[in-house]
Protein backbone atom coordinates (compact mmCIF):
# COMPACT_ATOMS: atom_id res chain seq x y z
CA UNK A 1 0.00 0.00 0.00
CA UNK A 2 2.79 2.39 -0.71
CA UNK A 3 2.13 5.76 -2.18
CA UNK A 4 3.83 5.61 -4.78
CA UNK A 5 -22.39 11.43 -25.36
CA UNK A 6 -25.10 11.93 -24.84
CA UNK A 7 -27.72 12.61 -27.56
CA UNK A 8 -29.49 10.80 -30.38
CA UNK A 9 -28.03 8.11 -32.58
CA UNK A 10 -29.14 6.98 -36.01
CA UNK A 11 -26.63 4.72 -37.78
CA UNK A 12 -27.70 2.03 -40.19
CA UNK A 13 -29.91 -0.13 -38.06
CA UNK A 14 -32.60 -2.74 -38.23
CA UNK A 15 -35.22 -2.20 -35.58
CA UNK A 16 -37.59 -5.02 -34.74
CA UNK A 17 -38.96 -7.09 -31.91
CA UNK A 18 -36.55 -10.02 -31.77
CA UNK A 19 -36.22 -12.88 -29.36
CA UNK A 20 -32.99 -12.68 -27.39
CA UNK A 21 -32.15 -16.17 -28.59
CA UNK A 22 -32.30 -15.01 -32.20
CA UNK A 23 -29.55 -12.55 -31.41
CA UNK A 24 -27.38 -15.10 -29.64
CA UNK A 25 -28.04 -13.40 -26.31
CA UNK A 26 -29.39 -14.82 -23.12
CA UNK A 27 -30.87 -12.79 -20.33
CA UNK A 28 -29.14 -13.38 -17.00
CA UNK A 29 -31.60 -15.08 -14.68
CA UNK A 30 -29.94 -14.33 -11.38
CA UNK A 31 -29.21 -10.63 -11.38
CA UNK A 32 -29.14 -10.22 -7.61
CA UNK A 33 -25.34 -10.02 -7.81
CA UNK A 34 -25.60 -7.77 -10.83
CA UNK A 35 -27.94 -5.21 -9.28
CA UNK A 36 -26.18 -1.87 -9.41
CA UNK A 37 -26.94 1.46 -7.72
CA UNK A 38 -27.84 2.90 -11.10
CA UNK A 39 -28.22 1.65 -14.61
CA UNK A 40 -25.11 1.25 -16.71
CA UNK A 41 -23.25 4.09 -18.38
CA UNK A 42 -25.75 4.23 -21.21
CA UNK A 43 -28.68 4.90 -18.91
CA UNK A 44 -26.86 6.28 -15.93
CA UNK A 45 -29.34 9.08 -15.37
CA UNK A 46 -32.10 6.65 -14.49
CA UNK A 47 -31.50 5.00 -11.11
CA UNK A 48 -32.77 1.51 -10.64
CA UNK A 49 -31.89 -2.15 -10.97
CA UNK A 50 -29.62 -2.98 -13.86
CA UNK A 51 -30.25 -5.94 -16.15
CA UNK A 52 -27.80 -7.67 -18.41
CA UNK A 53 -27.72 -9.85 -21.47
CA UNK A 54 -24.80 -12.19 -22.10
CA UNK A 55 -23.10 -12.89 -25.41
CA UNK A 56 -19.98 -15.05 -25.65
CA UNK A 57 -19.63 -14.81 -21.89
CA UNK A 58 -19.60 -10.99 -21.90
CA UNK A 59 -22.23 -9.18 -19.85
CA UNK A 60 -23.93 -6.44 -21.83
CA UNK A 61 -26.02 -3.84 -20.00
CA UNK A 62 -29.60 -3.53 -21.22
CA UNK A 63 -30.40 0.17 -21.41
CA UNK A 64 -32.58 2.63 -23.24
CA UNK A 65 -30.73 5.91 -23.75
CA UNK A 66 -27.23 7.30 -24.09
CA UNK A 67 -25.78 4.08 -25.44
CA UNK A 68 -24.08 5.37 -28.60
CA UNK A 69 -20.65 5.75 -27.07
CA UNK A 70 -20.89 2.54 -25.09
CA UNK A 71 -21.94 0.52 -28.11
CA UNK A 72 -19.32 1.95 -30.44
CA UNK A 73 -16.62 1.08 -27.96
CA UNK A 74 -17.45 -2.61 -28.30
CA UNK A 75 -15.53 -4.00 -31.23
CA UNK A 76 -16.47 -7.64 -30.79
CA UNK A 77 -20.03 -7.51 -32.01
CA UNK A 78 -22.77 -5.62 -33.77
CA UNK A 79 -25.56 -6.86 -31.56
CA UNK A 80 -26.99 -4.96 -28.67
CA UNK A 81 -30.21 -5.17 -26.80
CA UNK A 82 -31.96 -1.99 -25.80
CA UNK A 83 -34.46 -2.69 -23.09
CA UNK A 84 -36.33 -1.09 -20.31
CA UNK A 85 -34.72 0.80 -17.50
CA UNK A 86 -37.23 1.89 -14.87
CA UNK A 87 -40.30 0.71 -16.75
CA UNK A 88 -39.63 1.52 -20.40
CA UNK A 89 -40.90 -1.01 -22.92
CA UNK A 90 -38.42 -3.44 -24.45
CA UNK A 91 -37.01 -2.58 -27.83
CA UNK A 92 -34.44 -4.75 -29.52
CA UNK A 93 -32.04 -3.08 -31.92
CA UNK A 94 -29.78 -5.00 -34.24
CA UNK A 95 -27.00 -2.71 -35.39
CA UNK A 96 -25.21 -3.31 -38.65
CA UNK A 97 -21.60 -2.31 -38.11
CA UNK A 98 -18.50 -2.43 -40.24
CA UNK A 99 -18.37 -0.11 -43.21
CA UNK A 100 -21.12 2.00 -41.70
CA UNK A 101 -18.67 3.26 -39.05
CA UNK A 102 -15.32 2.76 -40.74
CA UNK A 103 -14.96 6.37 -41.79
CA UNK A 104 -16.27 7.97 -38.62
CA UNK A 105 -13.96 9.84 -36.26
CA UNK A 106 -13.29 7.75 -33.14
CA UNK A 107 -15.63 8.65 -30.33
CA UNK A 108 -14.53 9.63 -26.86
CA UNK A 109 -15.42 6.22 -25.49
CA UNK A 110 -13.65 4.44 -28.33
CA UNK A 111 -10.51 6.42 -27.56
CA UNK A 112 -10.73 5.48 -23.88
CA UNK A 113 -11.21 1.82 -24.77
CA UNK A 114 -8.23 1.95 -27.11
CA UNK A 115 -6.08 3.45 -24.34
CA UNK A 116 -7.09 0.69 -21.92
CA UNK A 117 -6.48 -2.05 -24.50
CA UNK A 118 -3.07 -0.63 -25.37
CA UNK A 119 -1.98 -0.36 -21.75
CA UNK A 120 -2.90 -3.97 -21.03
CA UNK A 121 -1.17 -5.27 -24.15
CA UNK A 122 2.03 -3.44 -23.27
CA UNK A 123 2.10 -3.96 -19.50
CA UNK A 124 0.70 -7.45 -19.05
CA UNK A 125 4.00 -9.25 -19.77
CA UNK A 126 5.93 -6.85 -17.52
CA UNK A 127 3.56 -6.40 -14.58
CA UNK A 128 1.88 -9.81 -14.57
CA UNK A 129 -1.63 -8.38 -14.92
CA UNK A 130 -4.46 -10.06 -16.80
CA UNK A 131 -7.07 -7.32 -16.82
CA UNK A 132 -7.89 -3.70 -16.18
CA UNK A 133 -11.04 -1.73 -15.37
CA UNK A 134 -11.42 2.01 -15.90
CA UNK A 135 -14.11 4.52 -14.99
CA UNK A 136 -14.18 8.12 -16.16
CA UNK A 137 -16.43 10.39 -14.11
CA UNK A 138 -17.23 13.58 -16.00
CA UNK A 139 -19.57 15.04 -13.40
CA UNK A 140 -22.41 17.25 -14.56
CA UNK A 141 -21.01 17.42 -18.09
CA UNK A 142 -21.38 13.59 -18.32
CA UNK A 143 -22.16 11.00 -19.25
CA UNK A 144 -19.60 8.82 -17.56
CA UNK A 145 -17.50 6.25 -19.40
CA UNK A 146 -16.53 2.70 -18.48
CA UNK A 147 -13.93 0.55 -20.21
CA UNK A 148 -12.62 -2.93 -19.54
CA UNK A 149 -9.90 -5.12 -21.02
CA UNK A 150 -8.57 -8.59 -20.40
CA UNK A 151 -9.66 -11.33 -18.04
CA UNK A 152 -10.01 -11.72 -14.29
CA UNK A 153 -7.21 -14.27 -14.05
CA UNK A 154 -4.63 -16.46 -15.80
CA UNK A 155 -6.75 -19.58 -16.30
CA UNK A 156 -8.17 -20.23 -19.76
CA UNK A 157 -11.72 -20.21 -18.45
CA UNK A 158 -11.46 -17.07 -16.31
CA UNK A 159 -14.15 -14.58 -17.41
CA UNK A 160 -13.49 -11.13 -18.84
CA UNK A 161 -13.24 -8.11 -16.58
CA UNK A 162 -16.56 -6.28 -16.52
CA UNK A 163 -18.78 -4.04 -14.39
CA UNK A 164 -19.25 -6.81 -11.86
CA UNK A 165 -15.51 -7.35 -11.26
CA UNK A 166 -14.08 -6.25 -7.92
CA UNK A 167 -10.52 -5.29 -7.01
CA UNK A 168 -8.89 -4.49 -3.67
CA UNK A 169 -8.85 -0.73 -3.03
CA UNK A 170 -5.66 -0.79 -1.02
CA UNK A 171 -4.77 2.53 0.55
CA UNK A 172 -7.35 4.47 -1.44
CA UNK A 173 -9.66 3.23 1.33
CA UNK A 174 -7.62 5.17 3.89
CA UNK A 175 -10.07 7.89 2.93
CA UNK A 176 -12.76 5.80 4.67
CA UNK A 177 -10.85 5.98 7.96
CA UNK A 178 -10.33 9.73 7.61
CA UNK A 179 -14.01 10.24 6.79
CA UNK A 180 -15.17 8.15 9.76
CA UNK A 181 -12.95 10.14 12.14
CA UNK A 182 -14.13 13.47 10.73
CA UNK A 183 -17.78 12.43 10.88
CA UNK A 184 -17.34 11.46 14.52
CA UNK A 185 -15.81 14.87 15.13
CA UNK A 186 -18.92 16.53 13.71
CA UNK A 187 -20.95 14.50 16.20
CA UNK A 188 -18.80 15.78 19.06
CA UNK A 189 -17.51 12.30 19.89
CA UNK A 190 -13.84 13.17 19.39
CA UNK A 191 -11.44 15.77 18.00
CA UNK A 192 -8.68 15.15 15.51
CA UNK A 193 -6.41 16.89 18.02
CA UNK A 194 -7.17 14.27 20.67
CA UNK A 195 -4.20 12.06 21.48
CA UNK A 196 -3.64 8.34 21.20
CA UNK A 197 -3.16 8.38 24.96
CA UNK A 198 -6.69 9.65 25.52
CA UNK A 199 -8.31 6.84 23.59
CA UNK A 200 -5.77 4.02 23.62
CA UNK A 201 -3.79 4.32 26.88
CA UNK A 202 -2.42 0.81 26.35
CA UNK A 203 0.12 2.35 23.95
CA UNK A 204 1.95 4.85 26.20
CA UNK A 205 4.97 5.12 23.89
CA UNK A 206 2.70 6.89 21.41
CA UNK A 207 0.49 8.60 23.95
CA UNK A 208 1.23 12.18 22.87
CA UNK A 209 0.57 11.59 19.16
CA UNK A 210 -2.59 13.31 17.93
CA UNK A 211 -5.16 11.73 15.60
CA UNK A 212 -4.30 14.45 13.07
CA UNK A 213 -0.68 13.29 13.03
CA UNK A 214 -1.80 9.71 12.55
CA UNK A 215 -3.85 10.66 9.52
CA UNK A 216 -1.25 12.94 7.87
CA UNK A 217 1.62 10.48 8.45
CA UNK A 218 3.72 12.66 10.75
CA UNK A 219 3.43 10.52 13.87
CA UNK A 220 6.86 8.89 13.59
CA UNK A 221 5.26 5.51 14.34
CA UNK A 222 6.87 2.53 12.53
CA UNK A 223 5.07 0.66 9.76
CA UNK A 224 3.91 -2.82 10.82
CA UNK A 225 3.39 -3.98 7.22
CA UNK A 226 7.14 -3.77 6.53
CA UNK A 227 8.07 -6.07 9.42
CA UNK A 228 9.27 -9.66 9.29
CA UNK A 229 6.27 -10.74 11.36
CA UNK A 230 3.84 -9.65 8.65
CA UNK A 231 5.92 -11.12 5.82
CA UNK A 232 6.06 -14.47 7.61
CA UNK A 233 2.29 -14.32 8.07
CA UNK A 234 1.78 -13.70 4.36
CA UNK A 235 4.13 -16.50 3.40
CA UNK A 236 3.30 -19.17 5.99
CA UNK A 237 -0.27 -18.42 7.08
CA UNK A 238 -1.99 -16.59 4.23
CA UNK A 239 -5.51 -17.41 5.44
CA UNK A 240 -4.90 -16.41 9.05
CA UNK A 241 -7.06 -13.56 10.29
CA UNK A 242 -4.90 -11.12 12.24
CA UNK A 243 -6.38 -8.72 14.78
CA UNK A 244 -5.72 -4.99 14.81
CA UNK A 245 -3.89 -5.47 18.10
CA UNK A 246 -1.57 -8.04 16.51
CA UNK A 247 -0.76 -5.64 13.68
CA UNK A 248 0.06 -2.84 16.12
CA UNK A 249 2.15 -5.17 18.27
CA UNK A 250 4.42 -5.83 15.27
CA UNK A 251 5.41 -2.15 15.32
CA UNK A 252 5.13 -1.25 18.99
CA UNK A 253 8.41 -0.83 20.93
CA UNK A 254 8.45 -3.70 23.40
CA UNK A 255 12.13 -4.38 23.90
CA UNK A 256 12.24 -7.14 21.30
CA UNK A 257 12.32 -4.88 18.26
CA UNK A 258 14.30 -1.80 17.33
CA UNK A 259 12.22 -0.27 14.56
CA UNK A 260 13.30 3.29 13.82
CA UNK A 261 11.21 6.22 15.00
CA UNK A 262 11.08 8.85 12.27
CA UNK A 263 10.63 12.61 12.16
CA UNK A 264 8.63 14.58 9.65
CA UNK A 265 6.62 12.65 7.08
CA UNK A 266 6.84 8.86 7.05
CA UNK A 267 4.28 6.55 5.45
CA UNK A 268 3.08 4.06 8.06
CA UNK A 269 0.00 1.88 7.89
CA UNK A 270 0.10 1.54 11.68
CA UNK A 271 -1.31 5.07 11.89
CA UNK A 272 -4.57 4.03 10.26
CA UNK A 273 -4.97 0.85 12.28
CA UNK A 274 -4.75 3.06 15.39
CA UNK A 275 -7.28 5.50 13.89
CA UNK A 276 -9.70 2.63 13.29
CA UNK A 277 -9.36 1.49 16.90
CA UNK A 278 -9.92 5.05 18.14
CA UNK A 279 -13.12 5.33 16.08
CA UNK A 280 -14.34 2.05 17.54
CA UNK A 281 -13.46 3.13 21.09
CA UNK A 282 -15.20 6.51 20.70
CA UNK A 283 -18.44 4.93 19.53
CA UNK A 284 -18.38 1.55 21.22
CA UNK A 285 -18.99 -0.03 17.82
CA UNK A 286 -16.75 -2.02 15.44
CA UNK A 287 -15.00 -0.04 12.74
CA UNK A 288 -16.60 -2.31 10.15
CA UNK A 289 -20.07 -1.11 11.20
CA UNK A 290 -18.97 2.52 11.08
CA UNK A 291 -17.68 2.14 7.52
CA UNK A 292 -20.92 0.53 6.42
CA UNK A 293 -23.23 3.05 8.09
CA UNK A 294 -21.22 6.26 7.57
CA UNK A 295 -19.62 5.58 4.18
CA UNK A 296 -21.01 2.68 2.15
CA UNK A 297 -24.75 3.05 2.73
CA UNK A 298 -25.21 6.85 2.56
CA UNK A 299 -23.13 7.13 -0.59
CA UNK A 300 -24.71 4.26 -2.46
CA UNK A 301 -21.55 2.17 -2.74
CA UNK A 302 -23.33 -1.07 -3.55
CA UNK A 303 -20.23 -2.78 -4.91
CA UNK A 304 -17.98 -1.78 -2.02
CA UNK A 305 -17.19 -4.06 0.89
CA UNK A 306 -15.11 -3.83 4.05
CA UNK A 307 -14.19 -6.67 6.38
CA UNK A 308 -11.44 -6.84 9.01
CA UNK A 309 -10.96 -10.52 8.13
CA UNK A 310 -11.80 -12.95 5.35
CA UNK A 311 -14.46 -11.94 2.84
CA UNK A 312 -17.53 -14.12 2.21
CA UNK A 313 -17.76 -16.32 -0.92
CA UNK A 314 -20.21 -14.01 -2.69
CA UNK A 315 -17.61 -11.23 -2.60
CA UNK A 316 -14.64 -13.46 -3.47
CA UNK A 317 -16.55 -14.78 -6.51
CA UNK A 318 -16.64 -11.26 -7.93
CA UNK A 319 -13.03 -10.45 -6.99
CA UNK A 320 -10.44 -10.70 -9.76
CA UNK A 321 -7.53 -13.02 -9.13
CA UNK A 322 -4.59 -11.02 -7.78
CA UNK A 323 -0.93 -11.81 -8.33
CA UNK A 324 2.03 -10.91 -6.14
CA UNK A 325 5.08 -10.13 -8.31
CA UNK A 326 7.11 -7.81 -6.07
CA UNK A 327 10.70 -8.94 -5.45
CA UNK A 328 11.71 -5.83 -3.46
CA UNK A 329 13.04 -6.15 0.07
CA UNK A 330 10.92 -4.86 2.93
CA UNK A 331 11.67 -1.49 4.51
CA UNK A 332 13.07 -3.01 7.70
CA UNK A 333 15.33 -5.53 6.00
CA UNK A 334 19.05 -4.62 5.95
CA UNK A 335 20.15 -2.02 3.42
CA UNK A 336 22.22 -4.63 1.61
CA UNK A 337 19.32 -7.10 1.45
CA UNK A 338 19.68 -9.60 -1.39
CA UNK A 339 16.44 -11.53 -0.96
CA UNK A 340 13.05 -10.34 0.20
CA UNK A 341 11.23 -12.00 3.08
CA UNK A 342 8.35 -12.18 0.61
CA UNK A 343 10.19 -14.14 -2.10
CA UNK A 344 8.18 -17.38 -1.56
CA UNK A 345 5.05 -15.46 -2.55
CA UNK A 346 6.23 -14.49 -6.04
CA UNK A 347 3.62 -15.47 -8.60
CA UNK A 348 1.03 -16.43 -5.99
CA UNK A 349 -2.65 -15.77 -6.51
CA UNK A 350 -3.79 -14.01 -3.31
CA UNK A 351 -7.48 -13.82 -4.18
CA UNK A 352 -8.59 -16.11 -1.34
CA UNK A 353 -5.97 -14.98 1.20
CA UNK A 354 -7.06 -13.07 4.29
CA UNK A 355 -6.91 -9.29 3.97
CA UNK A 356 -6.91 -8.90 7.75
CA UNK A 357 -3.37 -7.54 7.58
CA UNK A 358 -4.72 -4.33 5.96
CA UNK A 359 -7.96 -3.48 7.81
CA UNK A 360 -8.49 0.30 8.26
CA UNK A 361 -5.19 0.97 6.48
CA UNK A 362 -6.50 -0.39 3.18
CA UNK A 363 -8.63 -3.51 3.44
CA UNK A 364 -11.69 -2.53 1.39
CA UNK A 365 -12.79 -4.08 -1.91
CA UNK A 366 -14.68 -2.23 -4.64
CA UNK A 367 -15.10 -1.63 -8.36
CA UNK A 368 -13.95 1.38 -10.35
CA UNK A 369 -17.43 2.88 -10.55
CA UNK A 370 -17.88 2.93 -6.77
CA UNK A 371 -14.39 4.28 -6.14
CA UNK A 372 -15.13 7.14 -8.52
CA UNK A 373 -18.52 7.83 -6.91
CA UNK A 374 -16.93 7.98 -3.46
CA UNK A 375 -13.90 10.08 -4.38
CA UNK A 376 -15.97 12.61 -6.31
CA UNK A 377 -18.18 13.01 -3.24
CA UNK A 378 -15.04 13.60 -1.15
CA UNK A 379 -13.61 16.32 -3.37
CA UNK A 380 -16.95 17.97 -4.03
CA UNK A 381 -17.45 18.41 -0.28
CA UNK A 382 -20.47 16.12 0.03
CA UNK A 383 -19.18 13.93 2.87
CA UNK A 384 -18.50 16.24 5.83
CA UNK A 385 -19.28 19.90 6.75
CA UNK A 386 -16.96 22.74 5.62
CA UNK A 387 -14.91 22.79 8.85
CA UNK A 388 -14.07 19.11 8.61
CA UNK A 389 -13.59 19.39 4.85
CA UNK A 390 -10.90 22.01 5.43
CA UNK A 391 -9.23 19.73 7.98
CA UNK A 392 -9.42 16.84 5.52
CA UNK A 393 -7.67 18.78 2.76
CA UNK A 394 -4.98 20.29 4.99
CA UNK A 395 -1.58 19.02 3.81
CA UNK A 396 1.93 18.45 5.02
CA UNK A 397 4.92 18.36 2.71
CA UNK A 398 6.08 14.81 2.04
CA UNK A 399 9.61 16.26 2.01
CA UNK A 400 9.57 17.92 5.40
CA UNK A 401 6.38 16.92 7.19
CA UNK A 402 5.63 20.60 7.75
CA UNK A 403 2.19 22.07 6.91
CA UNK A 404 1.81 23.56 3.43
CA UNK A 405 -1.13 25.36 1.84
CA UNK A 406 -0.32 24.28 -1.69
CA UNK A 407 2.21 22.23 -3.59
CA UNK A 408 5.10 23.99 -5.33
CA UNK A 409 8.45 23.37 -6.92
CA UNK A 410 9.95 23.30 -3.44
CA UNK A 411 7.23 21.03 -2.08
CA UNK A 412 5.97 19.01 -5.09
CA UNK A 413 3.76 16.64 -3.09
CA UNK A 414 1.50 17.05 -0.12
CA UNK A 415 -0.20 14.45 2.07
CA UNK A 416 -3.57 15.38 3.54
CA UNK A 417 -5.75 13.11 5.69
CA UNK A 418 -5.64 9.96 3.58
CA UNK A 419 -5.40 12.01 0.38
CA UNK A 420 -2.47 13.12 -1.77
CA UNK A 421 -1.85 16.10 -4.02
CA UNK A 422 1.09 16.25 -6.39
CA UNK A 423 2.45 17.39 -9.71
CA UNK A 424 1.59 15.14 -12.63
CA UNK A 425 1.73 15.66 -16.41
CA UNK A 426 -0.70 18.50 -16.98
CA UNK A 427 -0.27 20.19 -13.62
CA UNK A 428 -1.28 19.64 -9.98
CA UNK A 429 -3.88 17.02 -9.17
CA UNK A 430 -5.24 14.97 -6.30
CA UNK A 431 -4.46 11.29 -6.70
CA UNK A 432 -3.78 8.10 -4.80
CA UNK A 433 -2.58 4.68 -5.80
CA UNK A 434 -3.54 1.96 -3.36
CA UNK A 435 -1.52 -1.22 -3.58
CA UNK A 436 -2.11 -4.52 -1.81
CA UNK A 437 -0.45 -7.89 -2.31
CA UNK A 438 -2.10 -8.58 -5.67
CA UNK A 439 -4.06 -5.47 -6.64
CA UNK A 440 -3.78 -1.80 -7.46
CA UNK A 441 -6.42 0.94 -7.48
CA UNK A 442 -5.52 4.43 -8.71
CA UNK A 443 -7.67 7.52 -8.96
CA UNK A 444 -6.70 10.92 -10.34
CA UNK A 445 -8.88 13.99 -9.74
CA UNK A 446 -8.28 16.63 -12.41
CA UNK A 447 -10.02 19.38 -10.50
CA UNK A 448 -9.64 22.04 -13.19
CA UNK A 449 -11.37 19.83 -15.77
CA UNK A 450 -13.83 18.26 -13.36
CA UNK A 451 -12.61 14.83 -14.52
CA UNK A 452 -12.05 11.90 -12.19
CA UNK A 453 -10.33 8.82 -13.59
CA UNK A 454 -10.18 5.52 -11.72
CA UNK A 455 -8.24 2.47 -12.91
CA UNK A 456 -7.85 -0.94 -11.27
CA UNK A 457 -5.72 -3.96 -12.08
CA UNK A 458 -4.67 -7.29 -10.59
CA UNK A 459 -1.02 -7.51 -9.64
CA UNK A 460 1.57 -5.96 -7.35
CA UNK A 461 4.86 -5.59 -9.23
CA UNK A 462 8.06 -3.83 -8.13
CA UNK A 463 7.74 -0.06 -7.91
CA UNK A 464 9.89 0.49 -10.99
CA UNK A 465 7.65 -1.81 -13.06
CA UNK A 466 4.42 -0.23 -11.84
CA UNK A 467 3.09 1.92 -14.67
CA UNK A 468 -0.59 2.06 -13.83
CA UNK A 469 -0.36 5.84 -13.80
CA UNK A 470 0.33 5.67 -17.54
CA UNK A 471 -3.11 4.15 -18.06
CA UNK A 472 -4.72 7.10 -16.28
CA UNK A 473 -2.62 9.55 -18.30
CA UNK A 474 -3.57 7.88 -21.59
CA UNK A 475 -7.25 7.91 -20.65
CA UNK A 476 -7.05 11.60 -19.74
CA UNK A 477 -5.44 12.35 -23.09
CA UNK A 478 -8.19 10.41 -24.84
CA UNK A 479 -10.85 12.43 -23.03
CA UNK A 480 -9.19 15.73 -23.82
CA UNK A 481 -8.65 14.97 -27.52
CA UNK A 482 -10.98 17.24 -29.53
Amino acid sequence: MRLTLNGGFAPKAVVATFNLSLLGLREVENFAELTAPSCSFCCHQHPGPQRFASSAGILLPICHVHFKEWLLSRRDGAIMELARCRGLAVVIVLFVTGTAFASETPTQTQRVQKAVDAWLAERSPVEGVTGIAAYVSLGTSGPNIEAFAGKTGRADDDPPVDQNTLFAMGSTSKSFAAAVILKLETQGLLSIDDTVGKWLPQYPAWGSVSIRRLLDMTSGIPNYSETEFISRSWVDQPKRDLTAEELIAAAYPNGSNNLPVTEGYHYSNTNYILAGLIAAKATGRPYQELVRELIIQPHGLHSTFYSPGAYPPEVITRLAHGYFENTACAEYQPADCKESWNKPMIGRDVREDSTSWAQAAGGAISNARDVARWIRAVFEGRVVPPKQQAEWMSMVSTKTGEPITEISEEHPQGFALGLVQGMIPGGPAWFYQGMTLGYRTLYVWYEKDGILITVQTNSQPNDEANKLSEAAEAIHAAIKTP
